[in-house]
């Protein structure tokens, strides 16, 4: 049985992905259970030898039926209120998160274990969940602490992510931590006393929060930050700049508590134990214990405890003598953590935790066995960088669509540093406790050790060549790839020739058989292909990529930037969309107009990617714009000017409407309207121009299209009859996220309907792509497809 855990582990994840794609009766899935488990016993009790056939089979079935159970909501949970106003009682669970905002304003993030809900009526009832509560208050006004009770009122929503593919499903993130809602609350609307006795969950969080507050006294703020995200996990605080030189060398998994920690504090343990000449059993029980109350120590995070799982496996197989029994441990932890929590298997972390170590575990030993060419030095640090990177390399290219290769250098010189800091800066913070004068000295070395690892990342990073370009790897090539590197690795069965032996004995036919695969992937690369217009979820804000049958690439706006909170969509939303298209250098950005939700992420678009020309309103004064300009140093600007053209491999970009008047009322009456044409179909964009402009185009001539961006995010004072009637479109998407104007107005989905106008609507569908050859369209949807 043990044999089987693997496939056990392997079939149950296939159920569980299965699930999530496609929806099938739980009481058929019954039925199916119910036959595997009587055809299992039957074989078991007749010694057949499909028995582990149909035990996979059945595993595959429970995956699914596993994953159906784990998105039933509790009734008594807080997200059933979700859109009414209601009063919380609760308990802050964790040190509050807290930012700098404008005009001497600080946001600060709490989560909250919720004890009671009170409706507007004033009836109370038990409630369970946990949510996220947002305030915006002065940064002189006291703040609450772990363990803190709370009472707060304000309205309470739904999680919201960004769905997009390549891109991090945050909303499921935040339910793998057992979050089901969010609250804005006002801070006389929020408050705070103290618990009258501590839990030992709140006694380690208070502890861990003084330990965070002792390393803020003791080094500089960006050091802190640093070795607060390397102990305790997460990027809270972290300079973006530093964030982007560790991931660009491949080091960005050590800013969060992972398995490099586990196995860091474990080897520290084993080593001092093997110089006391302990024996295995004890060595292993004491790195047990320490592991535990690390993670305990680090918060029990989702990560932290897979880590510590994997690490107390680990150390199980090393007090037992069966080291060689890993890759069945890893299968163990997999199997029981996806039994716990299905979701998991499409979390990012999860994902790229078991996929380096699965790396390391099957590829390692005959990695470090076929470099021998290299000084015995360099062999390991080299083995280890390059198998973990194969585990994960189809989530990077998925995630980041970049590799790295810069971290061959990086592991070798700055991972050792880093891991002296989480040696010493834990010491520091352990000691601080008990002497905290030896604490900060310390302290003061680590922030020395900091100091020099991010200067040399950032050295190393600003390399070129440090980072290549890798495609979208899917589902299909995600098999493809890990079955080639079995087959290379001789983990398929034995009658199947390894490379080397097919390259031996029919070199001629092999070498034939590459070059074809080679000239064919060129071939495909530049085949001419269908133009796609991607009308991408950015929330509450527009953002429409088009691209050509060759790849050349037009941004029509970029989303926004909320200077509160500091989440700029055009860097964490907008940039990754177009790395996942394989988007290398923009040809033409274009802004409708001004507003902060269109042209706020405008500029960390044009800092990633080359700008070749950009199309601004013929509007002065405006943040956004000088913002843009400044970051895409280089791009001729050309001003918008109604019947402006542009041809791009046989694609039509037109501005149909364009103001440039005396500043109006409103800038969105000066909104820039755009009509890409290709072959029999046509896609209005419309930014969030208003009835006034409509009129305008109607009175122009302006004729019928296909697909229509319905313009201010469905407002009510947009897409009038006489427009709808003058475009009269087959196709209406709405770029619309969580807001406090009603949008999309009934209204306006009212006299869509009446002309049998199809709505897409990206807070429900997510990202909407349409693809045309000329002739004919199609249209596919992030969460669901349609023709």
């Amino acid at each position: 049985m043990p044999k089987s855990l693997i496939g056990m582990a392997a079939f149950f994840a296939a159920g569980v992905w299965l699930a999530k794609m496609f929806f099938l009766p739980l009481t058929a899935l019954y039925l199916v259970f119910a036959v595997f488990l009587s055809a299992a016993c039957v074989g078991v009790h007749r010694g057949s030898r499909y028995v582990t056939a149909v035990v996979l089979g059945l595993f595959f079935v429970v995956g699914m039926i596993r994953f159906y159970h784990s998105q039933l909501i509790s009734p008594w949970d807080v997200s059933s209120f979700t859109g009414q106003t209601v009063t919380i009682d609760g308990v802050v669970i964790s040190a509050p998160r807290w930012w700098n905002a404008e005009l001497g304003m600080v946001g600060v993030k709490y989560l909250v274990a919720v004890n009671q809900v009170a409706d507007s009526a004033g009836k109370s009832q038990p409630a369970t969940g946990v949510i996220t509560v947002t305030l915006h208050q002065s940064s002189q006004t006291n703040r609450a602490v772990c363990g803190n009770y709370v009472r707060m009122t304000g309205k309470l929503s739904a999680l919201e992510g960004f769905k997009n593919p390549g891109l991090v499903d945050s909303a499921a993130s935040l339910r793998l931590q057992g979050i089901t809602a969010r609250m804005t609350a006002k801070p006389e609307q929020f408050i705070y006393w103290s618990a009258a006795s501590w839990s030992w969950q709140d006694r380690i969080a208070a502890w861990r929060e003084r330990s965070a507050e002792f390393i803020k006294q003791a080094m500089a703020p960006d050091d802190a930050a640093l070795l607060n995200g390397v102990l305790f996990g997460g990027y809270f605080g972290i300079n973006r700049q530093v964030i982007r030189d560790f991931a660009a060398t491949g080091l960005v998994h050590i800013l969060s508590v992972s398995g490099t920690h586990i196995a860091l504090v474990a080897g520290v343990v084993l080593w001092m134990g093997g110089r006391l000449g302990m024996g295995k059993g004890k060595i292993a029980l004491v790195s047990a214990v320490c592991i535990t109350f690390y993670a305990v120590f680090a918060g029990l995070t989702a990560p932290v405890v897979r880590s510590g799982i994997m690490g107390l496996l680990a150390l199980a197989a090393i007090g037992l003598g069966r080291e060689k029994d890993a890759h069945q441990a890893l299968a163990f932890a997999a199997l029981t953590m996806l039994i716990y929590q299905p979701e998991l298997l499409f979390d990012i972390s999860f994902q790229l935790s078991f996929g380096a170590s699965a790396g390391l575990i099957f590829f390692y030993p005959k990695t470090l066995e076929r470099l021998v060419v290299l000084p015995s030095c360099l062999r390991g640090p080299v083995s280890v960088t390059l198998t973990a990177q194969l585990g994960v390399l189809p989530f990077v290219a998925w995630y980041f669509n970049a590799f790295p290769v810069s971290s061959f250098i990086a592991n070798i010189i700055v991972l050792p540093i880093i891991e002296a800091v989480v040696v010493v800066g834990l010491l520091g913070v352990i000691s601080g406790a008990v002497w905290p004068l030896f604490g900060k000295i310390l302290l003061v070395g680590c922030a020395l050790l900091i100091g020099t690892a991010t200067n040399i990342t950032a050295h190393i990073a600003s390399l070129p060549g440090s980072n290549v370009f890798l495609p979208t790897i899917g589902v299909i090539g995600g098999v493809f790839y890990y079955g080639l590197l079995a087959w290379i690795y001789g983990y398929l069965p034995r009658k199947l020739l390894l490379p080397a032996e097919v390259l031996r004995r029919w070199p001629v036919k092999a070498t034939a058989v590459i070059a074809v695969t080679i000239v064919s992937v060129f071939l495909y690369c530049y085949y001419p292909r269908p133009v796609y217009v991607h009308f991408i979820d950015v929330g509450q804000g527009d953002a429409t990529l088009i691209t050509t049958p060759h790849g050349r690439t037009v941004l029509v706006d970029c989303g926004g930037n909320n200077k509160l909170s500091g989440f700029d969509i055009g860097e964490r939303v907008v940039v990754p969309y177009l790395k996942h298209y394989g988007v290398r250098t923009i040809d033409y950005i274009i802004l409708t107009h001004g507003h902060q939700d269109h042209a706020g992420g405008a500029a960390a678009v044009a800092a990633s990617f080359p700008v070749r020309r950009i199309i601004l309103p013929c509007q002065d004064n405006q943040p956004e714009y000088a913002a843009l300009i400044r970051d895409a140093a280089g791009s001729e600007v050309i001003p918008a000017a109604t019947g402006l053209k542009v041809l791009l491999d046989g694609v039509m970009f037109m501005v149909v409407y364009a103001e440039t008047g005396a500043m109006k009322k409103t800038e969105n009456e000066r909104s820039n309207v755009i009509l890409v044409g290709y072959g029999d179909h046509s896609f209005l964009i419309t930014g969030d121009v208003g009835a006034r402009g409509e009129v305008a185009m109607v009175g122009e001539g302006i004729g019928g299209g296909t697909v229509l961006k319905v313009a201010h995010h469905g407002a009510r004072t947009s897409t009038n009859e006489r427009f709808l009637q003058a475009f009269s479109p087959r196709f209406a998407v709405i770029s619309v996220g969580h807001n406090r104007f009603g949008h999309p107005h009934q209204e306006t989905l009212q006299r869509l309907a009446e002309r049998d106008v199809k709505i897409f609507r990206t807070d429900r569908e997510g990202a909407v792509v349409f693809a045309t050859d000329g002739r004919r369209l199609t249209c596919e949807t992030f969460c669901r497809t349609a023709d």
